[in-house]
């Protein structure tokens, strides 16, 4: 699965979606300036997470119990 899609499917990502939708259906905005709209939104959520999010992640895995520890900065 693409970063992008993980966006989009949160809640802002599908009303941002569905709202382009509405307003491409009504003419009211051109198919291709909602794409450049959601690649937007893609980039500013990529941005905003990885400058203001701090977070660190343990994972154990089954049977062997290894741990893997995930640090972004």
């Amino acid at each position: 699965m693409a970063t992008f899609e993980l966006y989009r499917r949160s809640t802002i990502g599908m009303c941002l979606t569905e709202t382009l939708d509405e307003m491409v259906s009504s003419s009211t905005l051109s198919p291709e300036l909602a794409i450049q709209v959601l690649v937007q939104f893609d980039k500013s959520m990529t941005e905003a997470l990885e400058s203001q999010v701090k977070s660190k992640v343990s994972i154990k895995t089954f049977p062997s119990q290894k741990k893997y520890n995930f640090h972004h900065s």
